[in-house]
């Protein structure tokens, strides 16, 4: 059922406004120039303009843009707001459709999701900085990590009043509340998606949280961690940029990852059952690179072997404690998605892995408590100066002197001024879903085998914690479901059979109770079989061929792994041991 907004000062209250359901296009740009005096507390709408519709682009609806608790920072004196951007199509559906963030956040966003032709109102956020603005010489755009407020409105609060919010201009607008409301993200959406279920557990009725962003500044100090290995074998080879710092981008050709690609398929490819160029199977893929080392094949130096060995085994502190996840060995890390998180382009004269861009500026000021001065924080080599201004090889000295033992810590750290520790106003990895579920809420979380950035395993760990928190797989499964997508990188890319209809099967889980076993994979044409499509399995189970055309999905069955799961306790998928000293938080 669709419903058509009024202006509700004009038709006297909100329920005789709800019936005006075929209002004159004069009533609804009155009704959109109206909403700015629907704003209350500390809100203030800038922008409150109505569109006809755009053959081209988007239906017709009223355009909204504001802020929410503009003020000026006492900590590094720059002024900072919580800003949306709301759309409110005139065939509303009566659902809400929270559009996810991404990186930092910082960007206000288009509230343009292809949902909204269906007929959601969509909403979108810059978390409560701008990137345009909230800027400094040293920090660049991760300024805002000096300000307590800014942190927190990045981590939860934001996406928090954002969502009361839009409710309310929703409301004032149509004359009700959404019936349905939805938050979908990737990365930091992802993050965020998981941060509501658990924090916010009555906001959303269904969630999509894609390659979430889990416990992110631990995911942030791995980061650093793999920088270091693979800047070892750059150093050893004398791969130097023109900054003066170790080329991380030349420290493995393109040749040699797919080298290694190729070995990982013939170790692990055919333990799903066929071999198609994908591992189904990551726990029972042991793959060990010192068979392509000068002891095996030849193609990789002890450097290069050491460096994947420290890599996939996962970060760890000087007595051996694990700080992160380790990550599956999967055929993924052969496309460029993963080169340049992890190592960046090899032809580039500087330095352009993203885990020392944007995971290198998010470490130091955000994820770090107290934030680093231009040369304070982590220690750096005498006379070291940081500048954002010379990026992209500007955060590189940070990350390369970031030390496990004395500065991963930082991120559980409080102080007087920063009294909430980075773990505490990012940490997405509760298992304590009661009240999401008494909400009946559904979550679905998805993520790539291949994520250079957020582990897999990472997620499976937190996903089986989940289990046992909520007595079973049977009912853990009853609003929560996770499914491992194999060859795919952060968010997508790579030689995958990516997610085509998540959104489409978490409506159908809210509002019909059809629970989805399965999700749909298709190959794109970047791939080498594009058209090919998958079964992509609620977790545990695992896509088994069982007859027919290999490139289709209808060939596959979702079946438990041999050894049953974890809810039994007799599943091990090889990991059990990497669960982070620091806890869950």
């Amino acid at each position: 059922m669709r419903t058509r907004p009024a202006l509700v000062a004009a038709c006297g209250t909100a329920a005789l406004c709800a019936s005006a359901v075929s209002a004159s296009a004069a009533s609804l740009e009155q009704a959109c120039a109206a909403l700015p005096g629907a704003a209350a507390g500390d809100v203030t709408i800038t922008l409150a303009q109505f569109h006809s519709a755009d053959p081209d682009g988007l239906p017709e609806h009223c355009q909204v843009q504001g802020e929410i608790n503009r003020r000026v920072s006492p900590v590094d004196g720059q002024s900072y707001a919580i800003r949306f951007h709301l759309r409110l199509p005139t065939d509303w559906n009566r659902r809400f459709y929270y559009q996810g963030g991404g990186g930092t956040d910082g960007s206000l966003g288009g509230a343009d999701a292809p949902v909204i032709h269906q007929g959601y109102a969509v909403v979108s956020t810059d978390s409560g900085h701008d990137n345009a603005t909230n800027t400094s010489g040293v920090a660049g755009s991760f300024q805002f990590g000096y300000d307590p407020q800014a942190r927190s409105d990045y981590g939860y609060n934001g996406p928090a009043q954002v969502t009361r919010t839009a409710k309310r201009l929703i409301q004032a607008y149509y004359g009700q509340r959404p019936k349905y409301s939805y938050f979908v993200g990737c990365s930091e959406g992802g993050r965020e998606g998981l941060m509501l279920s658990q924090r916010y557990p009555d906001y959303f009725d269904g969630i999509v949280a894609g390659n979430p962003g889990m416990d992110l500044p631990k995911a942030a100090v791995a980061e650093a961690w793999d920088s270091q290995q693979f800047a070892a074998v750059a150093a050893a080879a004398g791969e130097i940029t023109v900054a003066g710092n170790p080329h991380l981008g030349r420290s493995f050709t393109d040749a040699q990852l797919a080298a290694v690609a190729d070995a990982i398929l013939a170790k692990c490819d055919a333990l799903d059952g066929l071999a198609d160029g994908m591992v189904f199977n990551p726990q029972a893929c042991d793959f060990d690179p010192a068979a392509l080392g000068p002891s095996g094949s030849g193609e990789l130096s002890q450097a290069q072997v050491t460096a994947l060995e420290n890599v996939f085994a996962g970060a760890r502190n000087s007595s051996g404690e694990a700080l992160y996840s380790g990550w599956y060995w999967d055929p993924g890390l052969r496309a460029f998605g993963w080169r340049i998180w992890k190592l960046g382009v090899a032809a580039a004269p500087v330095n352009t892995a993203i885990n020392v861009t944007l995971g290198g500026g998010a470490l130091p000021f955000v994820f770090t408590t107290p934030p680093n001065s231009t040369t304070g924080g982590t220690d750096l080599a005498a006379g070291t100066q940081v500048v954002a201004a010379a990026l992209p090889d500007a955060y590189v000295p940070w990350v390369l002197s970031f030390n496990m033992d004395t500065d991963a810590p930082k991120i559980h750290a409080r102080t007087e001024t920063y009294r909430e520790s980075a773990m505490d106003f990012m940490g997405t990895s509760s298992t304590d879903y009661r009240a999401f579920r008494r909400h009946g809420g559904k979550l679905i979380v998805y993520t790539g085998q291949a994520d250079p950035v957020f582990s897999a395993r990472y997620h499976v760990q937190w996903y089986e914690d989940l289990i046992r928190a909520s007595g079973g797989l049977h009912k853990a499964q009853k609003f929560a479901r996770l499914y491992l997508v194999p060859g795919m990188n952060h968010c997508g890319g790579g030689p995958a059979t990516e997610p085509s209809d998540t959104f489409e099967a978490l409506v159908a889980w809210v509002e019909r109770g059809q629970a989805p076993a399965q999700l749909l994979g298709a190959a794109g044409p970047g791939t080498d079989w594009p058209g090919r499509t998958r079964p992509l399995c609620a977790y545990p189970e695992q896509a088994r061929y069982v007859g027919g055309d290999v490139e289709d999905a209808a060939s596959f069955r979702c079946t438990m792994p041999a050894g049953g799961h974890p809810v039994h306790g007799d599943y091990h998928p090889g990991h059990g041991a990497d669960h982070p000293v620091f806890g869950r938080d």
